[in-house]
């Protein structure tokens, strides 16, 4: 078995899905907006019905029960000059999708082959004036544009930390695409749960990420730099013993654990060349024992187990 850095791709072993017919084009829900002329609330509900109140009422939150206000507060909105700023600028760097939208076809035919039952959604892209990158609902997959311009981008640097403005990039976009859409179907466990929970839980979309998108380079689907990678891999039996010397596996306090599950420069107690949300890679490598123990790639089995404990103690997880 390869080693999870072992190249700067995922070489395991991958399913033939070329006889899957599945073929996505992202809606260019940006585009309709910033043309959406003297009655904009009427024909964007029409083109975009299940996607209208969740994008002006929750996402850039200018929406009204009354018609005629909330077609005067869309023409408000669409006319604002930093939205018009923002807007040519991801039509500059985004004037077509076409290598996103295969991307993203080639993941949903694994997506399909691993989990036929469960639904395939609409994508579609957008602005959100800085407030979300995916947004999940329903059958609907939304990719909002503006939060992947460059990391030289003048925007972000008075609004994100450098770490996260490394990772918006349009390299990125695929790989947050699919792991929102997988953390939308399988949801995280509650705050109350123990720190295993969380980082199996993020090891399982880690794991289902790399079997959805086998071709794509592990430092898109982790967000840890190279080095931070190999500093992983170098470390991973100080990084697992530093968990279980500590008795942290099964605390249950919820500023500890968002200390190792949640994202950030780097992981607090450990070297500053460790990458943020070490919880996840530790989560992944049991998780990848737990099925190369399983001998199967039953996917949805594995999505769908949520006794972490068990997970844990059939892995026989124990790195040298």
């Amino acid at each position: 078995m390869v080693l999870f850095i072992s190249s700067c791709t995922n070489e395991e072993k991958r399913p033939d899905v070329s006889g899957i017919p599945l073929s996505l084009k992202a809606d260019r829900f940006e585009e309709d907006l910033m043309n959406s002329g003297a009655s904009p609330a009427a024909s964007l509900r029409k083109k975009y019905p299940r996607f209208f109140d969740l994008y002006f009422f929750q996402v850039v939150r200018i929406g009204s029960p009354d018609s005629s206000l909330m077609e005067s507060r869309i023409r408000e909105f669409v006319s604002d000059p930093d939205i018009q700023t923002i807007y040519k600028e991801v039509k500059s760097k985004y004037a077509e999708l076409s290598a996103i939208d295969t991307k993203l076809s080639e993941a949903f035919r694994y997506y399909h082959y691993y989990f036929p039952k469960k639904t395939i959604p609409q994508t579609l892209t957008f602005i959100s004036a800085f407030n979300n990158v995916i947004i999940c609902s329903d059958s609907l997959l939304g990719i909002g544009l503006d939060m992947y311009l460059g990391k030289e981008s003048t925007y972000y640097r008075s609004m994100f930390p450098a770490y996260r403005i490394e990772k918006m990039e349009a390299a990125y976009i695929p790989s947050d695409a699919m792991k929102g859409w997988l953390q939308s179907e399988w949801v995280e466990p509650e705050t109350n749960a123990d720190l295993l929970s969380h980082m199996i839980y993020n090891g399982k979309i880690l794991f289902a990420l790399k079997k959805l998108m086998p071709g794509e380079e592990d430092t898109l689907l982790t967000g840890y730099s190279r080095s931070q990678l190999e500093w992983c891999v170098k470390n991973e039996k100080n990084i697992w013993s530093f968990f279980i010397d500590k008795k942290l596996l099964f605390a249950s306090e919820l500023n500890l654990i968002m200390k190792y599950v949640n994202e950030g420069p780097t992981t607090g107690g450990f070297p500053r060349e460790s990458p943020g949300n070490l919880g996840k890679w530790i989560g992944y490598k049991i998780v990848k024992s737990y099925m190369e123990k399983q001998k199967t790639d039953n996917l949805a089995a594995l999505m769908n187990e949520h006794d972490y404990k068990k997970i844990l103690h059939d892995s026989g997880y124990k790195p040298e």
